[in-house]
């Protein structure tokens, strides 16, 4: 027998022994090599905004938030809406992320329409999720919260100006650097989202005690 024929059936020989461990070996590896290849998606342009917001006009991508609906946000842009800043990225490493901002002047009747409607808005609990202790450097007008979802929200400098901000995620933490795509201001305050919060080390901690259970 040749030697080569040999080596072609130790080969098959030691897959068929260890596949499953090969197999598992060859998914961690797809995973890590999809995290370094992702890029977040940036776009600032707000001509794209309703193919960024969630809703049927929307990208595939865009259609939804993991379940958090995106009401919040202006539906459209109108012509009585200064834009002065917007901002949304998408991450999708292995599950998708969604960080966001508008910031927008409204003329004084406009404002107060605005401001009426967001009060109006059925909003959830969202202190205490991901180390999130309130709002002082704004008037927080609405909030859709989830503790394992993330945040959009909605707030206000009392004069003419609402700021809509959006963070959406999965398995307790963003391994987005969001700190770097929105400016500080415009988070709750206290928000910690990194993997090794507080919020996150103990949720992770409370799921290993029930999967045990």
């Amino acid at each position: 027998m040749k030697k080569s024929v040999i080596i072609a059936a130790g080969c098959v020989g030691i897959i068929a022994i260890f596949w499953r461990q090969i197999l598992g070996f060859g998914a961690i590896l797809l995973l890590m090599l999809s995290v370094v290849l992702a890029r977040p998606e940036v776009c600032e342009d707000i001509s794209r905004y309703e193919e960024l917001r969630s809703g049927p006009n929307a990208e595939e991508k865009y259609q939804n938030r993991l379940g958090l609906e995106e009401s919040i946000w202006p539906e459209v842009i109108t012509a009585d809406m200064d834009v002065k800043d917007y901002k949304m990225v998408y991450y999708n490493p292995w599950d998708q992320q969604y960080l966001g901002y508008l910031v927008v002047d409204y003329p004084k009747e406009q404002y107060d329409e605005e401001v009426k409607r967001l009060k109006e808005y059925n909003s959830t609990e969202y202190k205490g999720y991901y180390g999130v202790t309130g709002e002082e450097d704004y008037n927080l007008l609405a909030v859709n919260a989830d503790s394992y979802y993330g945040f959009i929200y909605a707030m206000t400098d009392d004069k003419n100006r609402i700021i809509y901000a959006e963070q959406v995620f999965c398995n307790y933490f963003m391994d987005l650097e969001y700190e770097e795509y929105m400016p500080e201001e415009y988070f709750l305050d206290g928000f910690n989202a990194k993997s090794d919060s507080p919020y996150t080390v103990e949720q992770r901690r409370r799921l290993e005690v029930l999967a045990v259970e």
